[in-house]
């Protein structure tokens, strides 16, 4: 059985700054058209930290309006603080994500405890499948094996990894979650490793080359696969922003795409 690859969709923003939900529609059924069938709307490649609560929602209900139940929506919900993480989280269902994720808590010092307690609030809140994403560069803060295992017995689905460390990857898998990979260069190890999927940055231009890689990762062509996909990661990483190279790249690919980034970004 394939692992999934789940898009982590790019938001287009007009240019007076506001989402561009014709560009966000003709960019999803791209992504269906290529056999994409899970998208995370709101995450970090996303902007989603930028976004204002109202266009979180409404970023999800576009995209799960045009998915037309073609695609998984794993909402990204994740604030600050718990209780609007927890609101985004309802909304995020009542308008029909099929998943909500959230990113660890940010800014302020978390220990474990308000960690667990915090993804405890968001899985009391919502009946559908719950995961944690864990990005300790941009957090702050770290999600623990011995949380997530915590958390596991509680019903949390599974753990976006965005760790960029294998050794917590392999711990993560040890505790009885689903677990995503997050970093693009290293989705063939995780797979090998026995990752349920990859959220994948790069799947927003090249979805057909991670898709390949999830279906052939056994393989002896699956280490040229991802050379490919490293190879693409590093060009748009040379860039001064990552994810307004994917912008530039992906209007090649769909004119009238926009390249606009949210303020402060660039």
């Amino acid at each position: 059985m394939a692992a999934e690859i789940c898009v982590a969709l790019l938001t287009p923003f007009t240019t007076s700054g506001d989402v561009a939900l014709d560009a966000l529609a003709m960019h999803t059924e791209f992504l269906i058209d290529q056999g994409v069938t899970s998208l995370m709307p709101c995450g970090t490649t996303g902007e989603g930290i930028l976004l204002e609560p109202a266009e979180v929602a409404a970023v999800t209900a576009h995209v799960t309006r045009v998915a037309r139940g073609r695609a998984r929506i794993l909402a990204h919900v994740g604030r600050a603080s718990t209780r609007e993480t927890v609101a985004l989280a309802r909304r995020a269902v009542e308008i029909g994500a099929a998943a909500v994720s959230a990113v660890v808590p940010y800014y302020y010092k978390v220990a474990d405890a308000e960690l667990r307690d915090h993804y405890l609030a968001i899985l009391g809140a919502v009946g559908v499948p719950v995961y944690a994403y864990t990005i300790p560069d941009r957090a702050g803060n770290s999600l623990s094996a011995s949380v997530v295992r915590e958390l596991a017995a509680t019903g949390l689905t599974g753990v976006k990894d965005s760790s960029k460390s294998i050794a917590l990857h392999r711990e993560y898998l040890a505790c009885g979650v689903d677990v995503l990979m997050g970093s693009d260069a290293l989705v063939l190890e995780a797979f090998r490793l026995g990752a349920a999927g990859a959220v994948s940055a790069i799947a927003n231009i090249e979805p057909r080359l991670l898709l390949e890689l999830a279906a052939t990762f056994s393989d002896d062509a699956a280490a040229g696969l991802q050379g490919q996909i490293v190879a693409i990661r590093d060009r748009t990483r040379a860039a001064t922003s990552a994810i307004a190279a994917m912008k530039h790249e992906l209007a090649d690919r769909l004119p009238g795409y926009p390249t606009h980034m949210r303020s402060p970004l660039s």
